[in-house]
């Protein structure tokens, strides 16, 4: 019963996502690649500690979804181009909202915005993103103005 109470809340969570971030794409005055300096160094920093832990036990510590334990599945990569990829066209919102409210998969809703932001961040260091003078946001309305590109132009 609390796993299907769970898989629930998640699906209306994803449904909350996609109407959500289809209101902030249409309201964003001026979309930033991710390849212009989002987040700041100090910031993916951060977020490589954060992500030690919830992240790398299931997505592995090079982010490729090589799990770090041998008795877990391999889990989707959450940096690289495979990763840019699945992701290109999209907006940080949602990739922030989609972490926020599924990961970890044992415990969603564990991380605070900020640690899911820095968390953000380090994804899209690994990626080869350059890192700016500003911290990326841990707000949906702001992000909503990044888009992830999985090529550069």
């Amino acid at each position: 019963m609390v796993l299907i109470g769970r898989s629930f809340m998640r699906l209306l969570g994803a449904a909350r996502l996609v109407i959500a971030s289809g209101a902030l794409a249409q309201t964003a005055n001026e979309t930033v690649s991710i390849r212009d300096g989002v987040f700041t160094a100090e910031q993916a920093r951060r977020g490589q500690a954060a992500y030690t832990g919830p992240c790398d036990r299931c997505h592995g510590y090079k982010l490729d979804g090589a799990s770090d334990d041998p008795d877990m599945l391999p889990a989707p990569p959450v940096a690289g181009a495979k990763f840019l990829r699945k992701w290109n066209s999209r907006t940080l919102a949602e990739l922030f909202e989609y972490v926020r409210i599924t990961m970890p998969a044992n415990n969603p809703g564990y991380l605070s915005d900020a640690e899911v932001a820095d968390i953000v961040a380090y994804m899209l260091s690994v990626s080869g993103m350059p890192s700016g003078d500003d911290a990326l946001p841990p707000e949906l309305e702001a992000l909503a103005n990044f888009v992830i590109v999985s090529q550069s132009p």
